[in-house]
């Protein structure tokens, strides 16, 4: 077995468990939970390591809840695991309890935010295994041209940020697990309604485009009597000064008010 180095100030005795790679303990991934293996993040891993040696451990469980048999899973460091077999060295690890699925899903996200941070749509893929909720959120997000966390926070019901796409709010619930689609056949509608007045108006910088599903979407639920055809046609006979005032903050809202 090739002999591990480590950094200065670390020996051997820094880490307690061992996979040995040689006819040691079989560890399984948690495919659909956390993120899939990247073999150029491999790779770069594996010439840290011959550099600089392992410098902490990967993450293990011990859990029956995935398939019906114990087995070990790796809830975090993946990328390490391999680095490691292809340089052809043990494995240092240490061990966590996991009470079931769902907070197997928190310790995955909350390890991954503490190193390599998970993009929004790392955990919708982890939590879509328990929620359909988010099933549905990642469907939309395929369907509509629109930013995810735009689509997420009209999905929720909360308010688009006129620079910025969606708020905070929305971004801590997909995180945490209790994103949810309230009134979806409205909240649906209002998608292909603001993809229709983006046929018109099209698409400009992001701003500009937060900007204006803000100012639309609010229009729409302000209105008492909308008529989404009428909307489409007077839109249509303005566009030029709608794109024109995409450029001015605080305009737009009274160019709605005119159709």
């Amino acid at each position: 077995m090739k002999k591990v180095e480590v950094l200065a100030g670390l020996n051997k005795s820094n880490f307690k468990n061992w996979i040995k790679i040689n006819g040691g303990k079989s560890v399984k991934y948690l495919a659909g939970l956390n993120r899939s293996i990247t073999p150029g993040q491999v790779s770069k891993l594996a010439t840290a390591v011959d550099k600089m040696g392992i410098i902490r451990p990967i993450v293990i469980t011990e859990i029956s809840f995935i398939d019906g048999k114990t087995s070990w899973y790796i809830v975090d460091g993946q990328h390490l695991f391999n680095a490691c077999l292809r340089n052809g060295i043990d494995i240092p690890y240490v061990m966590i309890d996991v009470k079931d699925k769902t907070d197997l899903v928190e310790k995955i996200a909350l390890l991954n935010a503490s190193s390599k941070s998970w993009t929004m749509q790392d955990y919708i893929t982890a939590w879509s295994s328990l929620k359909d909720d988010y099933i549905r959120l990642n469907h939309y997000f395929q369907v509509y041209d629109f930013e995810l966390i735009m689509i997420a926070s009209i999905l929720n019901g909360i308010s688009i940020s006129r620079r910025g796409g969606g708020g905070s709010p929305v971004v801590k619930k997909i995180k945490s697990g209790e994103f949810t689609i309230i009134n979806e056949d409205k909240t649906v509608q209002l998608l292909n309604y603001l993809t229709d007045a983006l046929r018109v108006v099209r698409r400009q910088s992001r701003d500009e485009n937060c900007y204006f599903c803000s100012e639309y979407i609010d229009f729409y639920k302000n209105s008492t009597n909308y008529n989404h055809d009428k909307f489409i046609s007077s839109l249509k006979s303005k566009k030029d000064l709608f794109i024109t005032t995409l450029h001015e903050e605080g305009k737009l809202v009274e160019l709605f008010n005119t159709l």
